[in-house]
């Protein structure tokens, strides 16, 4: 079983005493159980009874992931699992909640809010990942609490997976972009939907010499990422806006990423932040939006697999996202289509946390693991 590392502390950062710790690990312990050991033993059920109950009621073996799910649905191990699966997600937020709650963070004098901007209701309507209270939740001045939970959470969800500083994501797309272009020197630099930071500042060590912005919707998730950054002597501002109209002036950017924001964002929301993107970028500006890996449809069990997070881990855009075809959207944001690329983030994490199949050393070596990496250009 895996152990946890221990995250990086800083001012904003709630992991509670003792018994609070006490049950973090055990969330911790439980969900990695749920998808080290019970997921691929899912797979098990499927070969042994459930594929052959499929053709034996339909006349056909199951080929698609909508098969494989009337497949599954009615299995007594699948519908334990998926309750099991479901459970390690609350516990988390039970575990890291009252930690938080014990002990109120509060701060954020640096960040930059605005009390006109409304969260789109595709991220206020639902609490995304099952985060109590969703990441819009406002106590008011100085309120830090939704950062906290969610700082802390994610770092237990990933099982540390991203690093001690919850920053892998961040870290890996900018060593990409110093690898591949090498040339590149933005001056400023915006990351959308930046929660309270994880990927903003890698950025920072990146390219020491541009000013670098964050922005978001949630007030408390922004006071938490300046409290963050100030606290590791990161020089990062953050910023209340909405990803889909940020009120940035034109060509004001060098580079705009986002980390993990399309797929929790609706298909209209996606394409009117891929035209926000083109808006706010100077000539020869770069566009990068990393997300999570996409499947092209060919290993329908995968597929089957990663959209049980649009229907049980309050995720209701993962599955759509999946389908939509990322460069013809940035072409009709404005981007021409010969500057656009898309590419995978190669990524041991993704080959550790996705699926948990036991692969051989030569499947492993032939399997390119990655997150999904969009780069557009403006001439």
């Amino acid at each position: 079983m895996k152990s946890l590392a221990d995250q990086t502390d800083h001012a904003a950062l709630r992991k509670g005493a003792h018994d609070d710790r006490a049950r973090q690990d055990f969330a911790f312990t439980f969900r990695n159980l749920v998808t080290s050991e019970w997921m691929p033993s899912t797979r098990t059920v499927f070969d042994k009874r459930a594929a052959a109950a499929f053709a034996r009621d339909t006349g056909a073996a199951p080929e698609t992931p909508r098969d494989i799910r009337k497949a599954m649905d009615g299995d007594s191990w699948y519908r334990f699992y998926l309750s099991a699966r479901r459970t390690s997600q609350e516990l988390i937020w039970e575990s890291v909640v009252p930690a938080v709650e014990a002990d109120l963070p509060t701060g954020g004098a640096g960040a930059n809010l605005d009390a006109s901007v409304v969260p789109p209701r595709y991220m206020s309507a639902i609490d995304i990942h099952c985060m109590p209270g969703g990441y819009a939740e406002d106590q008011g001045d100085g309120d830090l609490a939704a950062g906290a939970v969610y700082d802390r959470g994610v770092y237990l969800y990933m099982s540390g997976l991203m690093g001690p500083r919850n920053d892998a994501v961040g870290a890996l797309a900018a060593a990409y972009l110093k690898a591949q272009f090498p040339a590149f020197a933005p001056a400023r630099i915006l990351d959308m939907g930046c929660g309270v930071g994880h990927a903003t500042l890698p950025y920072c060590d990146a390219y020491p010499e541009a000013e670098v912005h964050g922005c978001d919707v949630g007030p408390a998730l922004v006071r938490y990422a300046d409290e963050r950054a100030r606290s590791w002597g990161k020089a990062a501002t953050f910023h209340q806006r909405d990803a889909e109209a940020t009120g940035f002036p034109d060509r004001n950017f060098d580079l705009v990423t986002s980390h993990i924001l399309f797929h929790e964002t609706s298909t209209r929301a996606l394409g009117a932040i891929l035209a926000e993107s083109y808006r706010l970028l100077a000539p020869g500006g770069m566009a990068v939006h990393v997300d999570q890996p996409r499947f092209d449809g060919a290993d329908a069990w995968a597929t089957f697999l990663q959209e049980n997070e649009t229907y049980y881990n309050n995720e209701p855009f993962w599955r759509k996202y999946r389908s939509i075809n990322l460069h013809a959207a940035a072409v009709a944001a404005g981007f021409a289509a010969d500057d656009v690329t898309l590419d995978i983030l190669t990524a041991d994490v993704v080959a550790q946390s996705q699926n948990n199949v036991k692969l051989s050393p030569e499947a492993a070596a032939k399997r390119r693991a990655g997150f999904s990496i969009l780069i557009a250009r403006r001439p």
